[in-house]
């Protein structure tokens, strides 16, 4: 179980369920029959499940001589096990399992010598409806067929279930895979297939080319009937996307997404992709993650894959564009040059994050992702602001920890700390160190570390005294951020910046982090850029001889700290904030400033205070500070009630309708993304809490006319007209959209119209669509995530949280295992003392699988949303009377 305390999560370091290090696999030759089906009849009903048999060879080599060996297996009936020593000699053993530890024992008679030698092993498993290991997904054809699907998902110990393996990072190996399936039915994994042989029975072998040495967590198969685009070529690598028949139509986006991938790749590392001369890119119908990197054989939840590229929002272009340029990288960091063990898990994801970022920024140089960045970057301060948050780099103390790991810290946090030290060492710089790292580790594995001391190599080489090492592992291994004060010094152009821990529910920490800082300051009309590296709680630095215009301190945006500006600082940055600060720097001001809010603490920014700051930004036209504005907006407009609840409507249509009114409801010529997608933004805030008639009257025409031509209306405002039409609509609107989401082209905006069934406001309405979540109706990948959106509603929370509670059993039998802890952390929202108290009692009673983490945070966030709402309240309601009593004076 995990321990929380002040400093993060803290874990036991027993390994009891690490394998004996004295067996090293050096190849399997794997054989598969999926799909066999097996019906049974019980009371006049018959249940089907779907088995799959297997055999393999594993070569090995011996370091100790023992009469056991021991590897991982997990919900499989092994029924032959031996051992053919190098000299032909052949041992035969006996199975013991133990569960626990997800071992299979085999015990021989007689002792297995060193050297080499192989194990060979005969097996039985059942593909399962979990999305994990080698699973079964389903679909139906237009006629209402059912069609099967047997397709895997190792990461992080799940390769157990389709094969017994020797299931751990560092035990790499080659495979040599072999599937025999039916005729009809295309057959995929991570090597080029290279024979097709007919069994004459209806059946068919299919061989694959061996498999560069790489871990079991990214061994691949999926068999169904698929259909493949035609082929691009990037760099000699042939790369197809696949899917279910009837979509390609919705590939053209992510064949260039992945060429561009590739080749910038191989450019970046200099080195090409190891994994052979293909890359298949497959959707899933059921997928319980966004996508996963497995090698020479992506697979993918199909909205991180498939869109339309003519009707597709911004928003879900550089999604999919994000998620495949993600599994690309991996292909380098994390498949060729892989983590050691699973606390490293941080030089995957971590890694993938900020470089699939790092390549988009050159493939769409006009997007501004390193601003978009901005918003992944805040989810990971939301995070790492609680007691219960992370380090980036933890002890692992049982597999069931692995999964609570791929979490915003290790995605995001990790990501943020890599692009905070490339922008102060310098992308040319990092780079030379990358290239260094590659060189020293290739096909093996690798610790934080030696990837720190390669960047600190890399920096040398290019002229730079950087102690990457010492910066990186306090920033890698230490929960939390600070918050850095910056007050104006004693003497003219000098500031004193402080630092203390930043936490919503501070607890007293004293840690000081070596900060990184880059400060932009005017001083007598001349801007002037400034990096510094600091190591003290409280400094005084001098940028000027002449008094101070302005100071930026985390310019550029890059740093993972928050500031808290004096207010005189703040007061010359608000003077001309459109000038003085860049796009990400204005939203990290307002994303701070917020935060300072949540945090209550002597010093905080109230409520109030942070809606005198909004004004300042009457002429922002940036859709990512808008987002965290209108998230502010939405979450105050929660905390008020009756005659307050409609005075504050009227004061954030004052504030948002001029905004809207300068963009209109039709693009201009030239207009940037982020202008389009601001124009949506507004739209959905104007027709939800700010229930602007107009708003919603034109919403409804829009939508019409969006039904009747999709290409009429621009996909960036399609989200917000149906969010504003469910906010206000009725039970015809209601069956209008479950019909739209049955017949919706793409999975996009099938989802799009079955989250927006929990928006309606009518008690009936917003029960049939908690209900679905449980029907059977909805894929078990996106129910979780549905029912989740409906309990952080205010209308429909609570009876969203009834149903969870009441429907616990099925919930968790039904949904996929990482999906679970995912819906809990919607619980946050029951923001009221008694909701919380049924919060509180119900999870200590009912333990989450994969979920200790989870809950823990989640608890603590809902502490912090209660504590503002019971401290805000009053003080918005004071001020919201004073503002409408000085609006009557002005009026007389």
């Amino acid at each position: 179980m995990c321990m929380l305390h002040s400093k993060g999560l803290s874990v036991s370091k027993q390994k009891e369920f690490r394998l004996p290090k004295h067996i090293k696999p050096i190849n399997y030759k794997i054989t598969l029959t999926p799909g066999i089906k097996v019906s049974t009849r019980s009371g006049g009903n018959e249940e089907v499940v779907y088995k799959f048999t297997g055999v393999e060879e594993v070569k090995v080599k011996v370091l100790q001589s023992s009469d056991r060996i021991v590897l991982h297996s997990a919900n499989l009936d092994i029924h032959s096990a031996s051992f053919v020593t190098k000299k032909g000699k052949r041992l035969e053993g006996v199975v013991t399992l133990d569960p626990k530890n997800e071992f299979a024992i085999i015990t021989f008679n007689g002792i297995v010598p060193t050297g080499k030698g192989s194990l060979h092993l005969s097996f039985t498993g059942i593909h399962n409806t979990k999305l994990k290991g080698f699973y079964l997904s389903q679909w139906q054809d237009d006629d209402k067929n059912d069609h099967q699907i047997f397709t895997t998902q190792f990461e992080s110990t799940d390769a157990r279930q389709a094969f017994p393996c020797f299931d751990e990072p560092a035990m790499k190996a080659t495979y040599d895979v072999r599937l025999i399936v039916d005729e009809h039915l295309t057959a995929l994994s991570n090597g080029r297939d290279i024979k097709t042989e007919s069994l004459g029975n209806g059946k068919k072998i299919v061989t694959y080319a061996r498999t560069p040495i790489m871990s079991t967590y990214l061994v691949a198969f999926c068999v169904g009937e698929f259909e493949s685009s035609e082929p691009v070529f990037a760099n000699g690598k042939e790369i197809r996307i696949w899917s279910i028949p009837g979509k390609n139509d919705l590939k053209e986006f992510a064949l260039e997404c992945g060429a561009f991938g590739v080749k910038w790749y191989e450019d970046f590392f200099n080195r090409p992709y190891f994994g052979g001369d293909k890359i298949d890119m497959i959707a899933i119908p059921d997928f319980a993650s966004g996508a996963m990197e497995n090698t020479g054989l992506i697979t993918y939840r199909d909205t991180a894959l498939l869109l339309n590229k003519k009707t597709a929002s911004y928003a879900e272009k550089a999604r999919v564009c994000e998620v495949i340029l993600h599994e690309l990288a991996h292909q380098w960091n994390g498949n060729e040059v892989t983590m050691d063990d699973w606390d490293g898990l941080g030089l995957n994801e971590s890694f993938a994050t900020i470089m699939a970022y790092l390549s988009m920024n050159d493939m769409f140089p006009e997007w501004h992702v390193y601003n978009e960045f901005g918003i992944d970057r805040a989810g990971a301060f939301a995070l790492d602001s609680l007691k219960s948050t992370h380090a980036v780099e933890i002890p692992v103390s049982h597999p069931d920890d692995i999964q609570q790991f791929f979490d915003t810290i290790t995605y995001e946090k990790g990501g943020s700390l890599l692009f905070q030290y490339i922008q102060y060492a310098g992308f040319d710089t990092f780079r030379t160190g990358m290239r260094i790292y590659f060189q020293r580790h290739a096909l093996a594995n690798a610790t934080v570390s030696q990837l720190w001391d390669a960047l600190e190599e890399g920096a040398r080489v290019d002229g730079k005294d950087i102690p990457v090492r010492m910066l990186m592992d306090f920033w890698w291994k230490t929960a939390g951020h600070p918050v850095v004060s910056v007050t104006e010094g004693g003497f003219p152009g000098t500031i004193t910046v402080s630092q203390k821990k930043f936490q919503f529910l501070p607890a007293g920490d004293k840690d000081v982090w070596p900060l990184p800082l880059h400060i932009r300051f005017s001083a007598g009309g001349k801007v002037t850029e400034q990096k510094v590296l600091v190591n003290d709680g409280e400094t005084t630095i001098r940028l000027s001889d002449s008094p101070l215009d302005y100071v930026v301190l985390n310019a550029g945006g890059s740093g993972f700290y928050r500031v808290d500006y004096s207010d005189a600082l703040r007061g010359k940055l608000l003077a001309d904030v459109q000038n003085n600060m860049q796009i990400i720097e204005r939203f990290n001001l307002v994303n701070d400033s917020w935060a300072s809010v949540r945090a209550r603490s002597e010093n905080s920014m109230t409520t109030t205070e942070y809606l005198d700051l909004v004004k300042s930004f009457s002429t922002e036209a940036d859709a990512n500070v808008w987002a965290v504005i209108s998230g502010a907006l939405k979450t105050v407009y929660g905390l008020t009630a009756g005659d307050h609840r409609q005075a504050f409507k009227a004061a954030i249509r004052a504030t948002v309708r001029p905004v809207f009114d300068k963009l209109g409801w039709t693009p201009k010529e030239g207009e940037s993304v982020h202008t389009l997608q601001l124009r949506g933004q507004l739209i959905g805030l104007l027709g939800t809490v700010g229930s602007d008639k107009d708003i919603r009257k034109e919403a409804a025409v829009q939508f019409d006319k969006w039904k009747a031509d999709r290409s009429s209306v621009d996909p960036n405002v399609v989200p917000a007209l149906i969010s504003t039409l469910s906010y206000t609509g009725d039970r015809a609107r209601f069956d209008e959209f479950l019909a739209l989401s049955e017949s919706a082209p793409t999975t996009q905006e099938k989802l799009r119209f079955l989250g927006a069934l929990g928006n309606f406001r009518e008690e009936g309405l917003y029960k049939e669509a908690i209900e679905l979540t449980l029907s059977g109706k909805i894929r078990t990948q996106d129910a979780p995530f549905i029912l989740a959106g409906i309990i952080g509603t205010e209308h429909a929370g609570e009876a969203a949280w009834d149903f969870m509670r009441d429907n616990w059993t099925k919930i968790v039998a039904t949904y996929p295992d990482n999906a679970v802890p995912r819906m809990v952390s919607a619980c946050s929202a029951l923001d009221t003392a008694e909701l919380q108290a049924e919060v509180v009692d119900f999870f200590a009673k009912n333990k989450v699988k994969e979920g200790d983490m989870a809950v823990a945070q989640m608890i603590e966030r809902l502490s912090v949303n209660v504590g503002l709402r019971e401290t805000e309240t009053p003080k918005l309601t004071s001020y919201l009377e004073a503002s409408a009593k000085a609006l009557t004076s002005a009026k007389a």
